[in-house]
């Protein structure tokens, strides 16, 4: 007699699924972008199609990116009831319809140590601030998100635009006593603007200061080495172009702010300022081979080899320096 052993079974539980609302956003325009202070100001528009009256993800949504709490502002709509002619959420017959819009000043990380070729993306973050991520998730209405053709951002264009959802962990139960408790982690929605400069003028208004002290600097090459003062015209045009340059590169900080990258401008200033630098060891060079009796010799290396040196290789370097920027953007 065959004895069987009974396995007990485990019966799984299902977790169900998070409630959704189909959320969309409308950029209707973009300005004050500033480099400087790192935030740029936006209107938009943003609504939600839930399939209950009790979703209301507007009243709990939250831009996250807001530098100017003052400057915020927010106009809610009532929630209207409109038939689900869409089948969106099949097989309810009616949806539930809600719009919101937002004036705001958002805070951006913005790069810009290829300026004037920079590209940048804006972001418009979102966050539902009540039910977490498994109790509630956004669903893009990708096909009425979108921004107005005609936003006039002065000197970039806009090359694209972006919705991504997403869940956010936080490494914390805030505090929870309960000790089954676990971390949560939150629904968002991101708003992705890709933009680029369409404006480059800027960077020759920062950029030529520098230009004309290197040409000045290597236009000593052309003076008479035979002079025998420390303060002699070669020296003179060495410090002068040398101040210049760096007071130069002071004035990058109001149009740029004040950055830990190493950006294009800044690359192009130090460069000219070894440049300078090195003109004046030339030019103690030159007045000790004078002093040795060759003064014919000494010409001929400052205007034959030096200055075509120092200026093809400043050329060079610029033109690779520039090309990379224009490249990695």
């Amino acid at each position: 007699m065959w004895s069987s052993v009974g396995v007990p079974q485990v019966l799984a539980e299902t977790t169900p699924a998070p409630q959704t609302c189909s959320v969309g956003v409308y950029v209707a325009s973009l300005r004050n972008l500033n480099l400087a202070d790192k935030k740029f100001s936006t209107d938009f528009y943003v609504w939600s199609v839930c399939p209950s009256k009790e979703l209301q993800p507007l009243r709990s949504i939250k831009v996250l990116n807001i530098q100017d709490y003052k400057n915020f502002k927010s106009a809610y709509n009532l929630t209207l009831e409109r038939k689900d002619l869409s089948k969106l959420f099949y097989p309810k017959e009616n949806v539930y319809w809600s719009g919101k819009k937002i004036r705001a000043t958002l805070s951006q990380s913005l790069n810009v140590s290829n300026f004037p070729f920079d590209r940048h993306t804006l972001t418009i973050a979102f966050e539902e601030t009540i039910k977490n991520s498994s109790q509630f998730v956004y669903t893009t209405d990708y096909k009425n998100s979108g921004y107005q053709p005609d936003i006039d951002l002065d000197g970039w264009k806009i090359t694209s635009f972006k919705i991504t959802e997403q869940k956010f962990p936080y490494a914390t139960t805030f505090g929870n006593p309960d000790p089954d408790s676990v971390q949560n982690s939150s629904t968002r929605m991101v708003v992705s603007i890709a933009i680029k400069r369409t404006k480059i003028f800027s960077f020759f208004k920062l950029a030529i200061g520098v230009y004309i002290a290197f040409a000045v600097a290597i236009l000593s090459f052309f003076y008479d080495s035979n002079e025998t003062s420390l303060a002699g015209s070669r020296l003179a045009i060495s410090v002068g172009a040398l101040f210049a340059t760096l007071l130069n590169m002071r004035s990058q900080e109001s149009v740029l702010g004040r950055t830990d990258d190493l950006t294009l401008v800044d690359q192009i200033h130090i460069a000219t300022i070894l440049y300078i630098l090195f003109t004046g060891i030339v030019s103690v060079y030159s007045r000790l081979n004078v002093e040795d009796g060759k003064k014919k010799f000494a010409m001929w290396l400052d205007r034959q080899v030096f200055f075509k040196l120092f200026t093809i290789s400043f050329v060079m370097f610029n033109v690779i320096a520039i090309a990379y920027a224009i490249i990695v953007g």
